[in-house]
């Protein structure tokens, strides 16, 4: 663009030097306005930036919804991405957090949100692909009402247990449940979760014989708290939640709803011990704005949601901690939430009724 412009000021300084102190012919005149006009065009073109970039020079902070109770997974999750795009944007990202309704009260705020690239959602497939599901009115239409930005990671689950229950995988649960008929229960971070379904199909198809303990706003760093002191016997619960209370010994992990070992808590056996090699379970979050975003704006976000999670340090922490890094196309996470609302509406109408 410099080259080409300083090209064009030769060219019209040469013009009128060849005007200069005589009456120029009339093609030098159509010369120089042409040389001029096309001047005057590259000028604005550099002198406008991309709009990507004017969002990210206008210095208006950026708000981003995080459906839950500080210190859970998504608690943490959404602060790094906070920080990440804090910096690659080069403007304030504040993580706020809404909790309520399995994350509903986030969302529906968000999706009534200006699409202006200044409110964002940390998104929960509990949350998008469940709850409408099996909730009469959560606030917003899960296809309608966002933007899909980004898939941000798949975080695992783990069926854990108070250590005063005598069981270190899955088979030994379901055989004491089903000899102690009404004494076992489990925590989840409320109605619609991944995890509440997750136990209802355990319910189903493997004979767990449990009640649902729902926990809703207070999350899951309040129903840790109570399965480590033993008021609640077993929960199911982000692995990046429970491995250092399973490390430590606090709580037993018994059983990952995944083909292999998770390598946040490589001890704890799969599914498969008591016969459960199709049962396969995790969670996603992901990076979503209101409907009518421009593509500009979800362009930019998705390549820096890209880059974030592509940093070998993010991705190894992210690890250590139970997600796995998914970044993925905004079309790719459109594609994820209408085939997750089809798979939980299926299940949902197998739930008992209240």
């Amino acid at each position: 663009m410099r080259h080409s412009r300083g090209l064009l000021m030769r060219a019209a300084r040469a013009v009128m030097v060849r005007g200069a102190g005589a009456t120029a012919p009339a093609g030098v005149h159509a010369v120089m306005r042409v040389a001029l006009a096309a001047f005057a065009g590259i000028a604005a073109v550099v002198a406008t930036p991309p709009a990507a970039a004017q969002e990210a020079a206008s210095g208006r902070p950026v708000r981003l919804v995080i459906p839950f109770a500080a210190g859970g997974s998504a608690d943490m999750l959404g602060r790094l991405v906070a920080e990440g795009l804090s910096k690659s944007l080069g403007v304030t990202v504040t993580p706020e957090n809404k909790p309520g309704a399995t994350g509903a009260i986030g969302a529906a705020e968000v999706a009534r949100a200006k699409p202006d690239g200044h409110t964002l959602l940390l998104g929960f497939d509990g949350t998008i692909a469940i709850a409408p599901v099996i909730q009469a009115n959560v606030g917003f239409d899960p296809l309608k009402d966002f933007s899909s930005i980004a898939r941000l990671a798949d975080v695992g689950l783990v069926v854990a247990v108070h250590p005063s229950i005598p069981a270190r995988d899955m088979r030994q649960l379901i055989e004491w449940s089903k000899a102690n008929p009404g004494k076992l229960s489990f925590a989840s971070p409320g109605p619609g979760s991944t995890a509440h379904l997750a136990g209802e199909q355990l319910r189903l198809e493997a004979g767990l014989d449990w009640l649902h303990v729902p926990y809703g706003a207070s999350g899951s760093g309040k129903f840790v708290n109570d399965l480590i002191g033993g008021s609640v016997p077993a929960a199911l619960i982000s692995i990046a939640v429970a491995a250092p209370y399973i490390r430590d010994g606090r709580i037993v992990g018994v059983g990952v709803p995944s083909p292999t070992p998770n390598i946040a808590i490589p001890d704890v056996p799969t599914f498969a011990v008591a016969g459960l090699e199709r049962f396969n379970v995790s969670s996603w979050f992901a990076l979503l704005g209101p409907a009518g975003m421009s593509p500009v704006q979800v362009e930019r976000l998705n390549a820096d949601i890209q880059k974030l999670l592509r940093s070998p340090a993010v991705a190894e922490r992210l690890l250590k901690a139970g997600m796995d890094p998914t970044p993925s196309a905004p079309s790719a996470l459109s594609e994820r939430i209408a085939a997750d609302l089809d798979k939980w509406r299926k299940v949902a109408t197998r739930l008992p009724k209240n």
